[in-house]
């Protein structure tokens, strides 16, 4: 059985809606035709570790918030002031297998400087329209939107390119943005930012070297 001590940076976690953007989430999942069971797992939102279980601290996450990313401190059942429990049979976590040491650290820095990000109703319309095949390159330059790089980039492989970090990301851009932007290519045929739930936990299902823990399962 893994325990919450086995959480470690840059795992991605997926899970169901939580807090005030519930009704935003659930309104562009409806628009896109999103959503993922794995059993009686319903996945609906994607976040990732960005300090893990070991240590006297609670393991943190950054999370997609329509307001802007957020951190979040998480636990295992205990009701704490400011904890989520996220450690239940509601939830699951991946640990992405490394192109090279550290990518993991580094994927959690960059989710960690993805704090503030938004997103809008307009990102899940976009998302739906170029599902439905309205694959423009007007669209998709609207989509993969970048600011200005962050410094904590500039470790990046030299391989991987300048792109800066996103404008807008909902949960599951976020969490596959803070891997693309180490180089690690997770989904394949797929336009820059386009990127669901669904579409990503079914990806990590079927990566090779992905391990994925259970909370609650055995």
């Amino acid at each position: 059985m893994s325990s919450l001590s086995d959480l470690t940076p840059g795992m991605i976690g997926f899970g169901p809606i939580r807090g005030s953007a519930g009704l935003l989430v659930s309104a562009g999942q409806l628009l896109l035709g999103e959503g993922f069971r794995v059993g009686d797992l319903d996945i609906r939102h994607v976040f990732v570790v960005v300090r893990g279980g070991e240590g006297p601290a609670w393991p943190q996450v950054v999370e997609a918030e329509p307001g802007g990313a957020q951190l979040r401190s998480i636990a295992d059942g205990r009701l704490l002031v400011d904890v989520d429990n996220r450690w239940t049979d509601q939830y699951a976590y991946v640990r992405l297998p490394e192109d090279y040491p550290g990518q993991a650290t580094d994927a959690a820095a960059i989710a960690r400087a993805m704090i503030g990000t938004p997103y809008s109703f307009a990102s899940y319309a976009a998302l739906a329209a170029w599902r439905m095949g309205m694959k423009t390159p007007r669209l998709e330059a609207w989509i993969n939107r970048r600011k200005g790089t962050s410094p904590i980039l500039a470790n990046r492989p030299s391989h991987v390119g300048s792109a800066g970090l996103p404008r807008e990301a909902i949960c599951s851009v976020l969490a596959d943005q803070a891997w693309s932007l180490t180089g690690k290519k997770i989904m394949e045929g797929v336009a820059h930012q386009c990127v669901t739930p669904g579409a990503l936990a079914g990806r990590l299902l079927a990566m090779d070297g992905a391990h994925w823990m259970w909370p609650g399962r055995g």
